[in-house]
């Protein structure tokens, strides 16, 4: 056997969840190992013969063992590289973390403003209409027609401020349903991101 059949019966025993850069150093170093031996006045035959058989080298190695125990390992522990890089990339991301979390924040302060708008125009026309209605009796004083017309605006007012109650009671929910489904699309892609770090 030669050093391209030896090379190629090395790369048939390897395990095929090898990883490339693995499988590709494995097999640098033998090749390294061969040519060595032929510089050294071997003929190919006889530094393959030296090095061994493809079959007991790939077995003694121990590649399945070690290549599922590492495997294990790192899906249930957190590596201490990325430990180390979330320290110190705190800065980093930290900042980013919070400028995105004052954006999800200015978002739903955007989203309920309206809500909050036609809210307190409900209680503005609702109180600000009944304490002119009560006052139209006090308007009375400088007649009649000033205090109907002072009554009229009050009405004016709590009609206004029933509409506007309306329309808060009609967006609150929509608004509510928007903040549930964001919220829990936030919170879901947190946690398949953390699961993809092994937390």
């Amino acid at each position: 056997m030669d050093r391209k059949q030896f090379l190629a019966a090395l790369m048939v025993y390897l395990p095929k969840d090898l990883p490339a850069i693995e499988r590709s150093e494995f097999l640098d170093y033998y090749d390294e190992m061969l040519r060595d031996f032929t510089a050294d006045g071997y003929t190919e035959e006889e530094a393959v013969a030296m090095v061994g058989d493809p079959r007991a080298i790939v077995a003694s190695a121990g590649f399945a063992d070690s290549y599922d125990n590492s495997e294990a390992r790192r899906g249930g522990k957190i590596s201490i590289g990325l430990l180390l890089l979330a320290v110190l990339g705190f800065p980093l991301w930290g900042s980013l973390l919070l400028a995105a979390c004052c954006l999800l924040l200015s978002g739903y302060i955007l989203l309920w403003t309206p809500l909050i708008i036609t809210a307190s125009f409900t209680v503005a026309g609702l109180l600000g209409g009944l304490a002119s209605m009560l006052l139209s009796l006090v308007a009375l004083q400088d007649g009649v027609a000033v205090a109907l017309m002072q009554f009229g605006s009050g009405l004016t007012l709590v009609g206004i401020g029933l509409l506007c109650g309306l329309l808060t009671v009609k967006c609150s929910g929509w608004i509510l349903s928007v903040t549930r489904k964001s919220v829990q699309a936030v919170v879901n892609s947190l946690r398949r991101g953390a699961r993809g770090y092994g937390f």
